[in-house]
């Protein structure tokens, strides 16, 4: 069994994405302990929802950050937002429908993708960030 807990580990060094991320491994982990408690699906299905809600969200707010800051790997760290949250959307049906195993497969997948995604991807992006932020104040001075 996986264990959901953001660490300093899996900082990208931008605060507002380093929050985010935060709030889906806090999400994941409510989740799994809902799950291991034997719930019913209606609590279930409460915490996929704030789950599907907030990757969704954090996917826009990494894209807009992407776009507004000229970042050259924007279109192929979009592809890898689409496909997770093409994923998510599906299993949220399934759960939906009833499926408490859609659930389990929603951990696991989140549980390998977000350790991936941050690692590279995030940290990617985080180093671009933080680079532009430090050549926008060496401008204004």
């Amino acid at each position: 069994m996986r264990i959901f807990q953001w660490s300093q580990a899996h900082a990208v060094h931008v605060t507002e994405v380093d929050d985010e991320h935060r709030h889906l491994f806090d999400l994941c982990a409510d989740l799994q302990n809902t799950l291991m408690a034997g719930a019913p699906l209606p609590d279930v299905q409460r915490i996929v929802d704030d789950l599907v809600f907030h990757a969704a969200e954090h996917f826009s707010h990494e894209e807009r950050q992407m776009r507004e800051a000229g970042y050259s790997l924007y279109g192929w760290h979009q592809r890898r937002h689409h496909a997770a949250r093409s994923k998510l959307i599906l299993l949220d049906r399934r759960v939906r429908r009833g499926d408490r195993e859609a659930a389990l497969e929603i951990l696991d997948f989140l549980g390998g993708w977000l350790a991936d995604h941050i690692r590279l991807a995030d940290r990617m992006l985080g180093a671009y960030l933080r680079n532009r932020q430090r050549e926008l104040a060496a401008r204004a001075s």
